[in-house]
């Protein structure tokens, strides 16, 4: 019996049916499932088969991670030590000795209501003194208890020619504009001022604050500098692991291409190798980074108390955040190492 010749047109209508129903099953939710499942575990058996030729890339990620930790900490704790050392640091405004304690009481009314200032306290001559003379006998330790009675009598009797003193805490060290605008134009001030002792809008703490800040703004760029130079490194070394991963496997990615796997299915164990370096890396990150921190605890004392409450208490977030780091880098590294195979023929 002779065969009938297939025309051209039932041809294409054979290809479009077949085409629309490879549509319908690649689009329901069962197959994405089981494309997703397939990917997760050709990935996974790929990150266990070549674990030893990953060793670098994991260790360098996770370089990366603890020295983004390190910097975080690091910065952390010294705004926490540039804090305690501002809340001991006031201004000092300094009086003639024979201002009456109503005129005191006026200015320190008045300064009390500017806006930047914190509070406002007095030392009188009288204290003055005596905390002078305490500290000058602290340092005279050569001598005898009867000498030191007798020394502080002497000083007690000596005329007395410390001034008045208005010491005032800042919201702001570094904003005293308002504070010298009141010593220097508000009336209650007119005539006071102890022209031997200008007004201190400056302190030995001050420079201290200065220079931790200065530190801590330096090891902040250092710190993100290096964990980017570190970043960069893990991600061509994880580039050049999962191109050496994509050759070994080139005839089969081939092969795969042409009975028309798509492209998830193609690069998708790739990606899912690359995330467990950086879920890896991660877990290393963060184990150094705790045991670190928490190992230092003994020598920072109360400086690194704050930081560690809060590694404590939101140790999720920290773990969260080095996981989302150490992924993306696994994940970049992959789409940057696949890019060719991206793009359907």
């Amino acid at each position: 019996m002779p065969t009938r010749k297939i025309t051209k047109e039932e041809q294409e209508a054979t290809a479009k049916l077949s085409r629309e129903r490879l549509e319908r099953i690649t689009k329901t939710r069962r197959h994405h499932l089981r494309t997703n499942a397939r990917v997760l575990k050709y990935g996974a058996k790929s990150f266990v088969r070549n674990t030893w030729l990953s060793v670098a890339a994991i260790a360098i990620m996770a370089v990366t991670l603890i020295v983004l930790s390190a910097t975080i900490i690091a910065t952390h704790a010294m705004g926490t030590a540039v804090d305690k050392v501002e809340q001991q640091v006031d201004m000092s405004v300094y009086l003639k000795q024979g201002t009456s304690r109503e005129q005191i009481e006026r200015i320190v009314g008045r300064m009390s209501q500017l806006e930047t200032v914190v509070s406002v306290t007095t030392t009188s001559p009288e204290d003055a003194n005596r905390e002078a003379i305490e500290k000058i006998l602290a340092r005279s330790k050569d001598l005898s208890p009867e000498e030191k009675a007798t020394y502080r009598q002497n000083l007690l009797e000596a005329p007395n020619k410390l001034p008045w003193i208005i010491n005032i805490k800042l919201i702001n060290l570094k904003d005293t504009s308002e504070l010298e605008d009141f010593v220097n134009s508000d009336e209650s001030m007119e005539g006071l001022i102890d022209e031997n002792n200008p007004p201190s809008y400056a302190s030995s703490r001050r420079e201290t604050i200065d220079r931790i800040a200065a530190l801590m703004n330096r090891i902040e760029l250092i710190g993100l500098v290096a964990a980017g130079v570190f970043a960069l490194i893990a991600i061509l070394v994880v580039f050049n692991t999962i191109r050496m991963a994509i050759f070994n496997r080139k005839e089969e990615i081939y092969m795969m291409r042409l009975v028309g796997a798509s492209r998830w299915f193609i690069v998708g164990p790739f990606v899912v190798e690359a995330s467990f370096y950086g879920i890896v890396a991660a877990a290393i990150a963060g184990t150094v980074a705790y045991v670190g921190a928490f190992a230092l605890q003994s020598q920072f004392g109360s400086t690194l108390d704050p930081t560690l409450d809060i590694m404590r208490n939101y140790w999720y977030l920290a773990v969260c955040a080095l996981l989302v780091a150490g992924i993306a880098i696994g994940v970049v590294s992959a789409l940057l190492a696949t890019r060719k195979y991206l793009k359907q023929k």
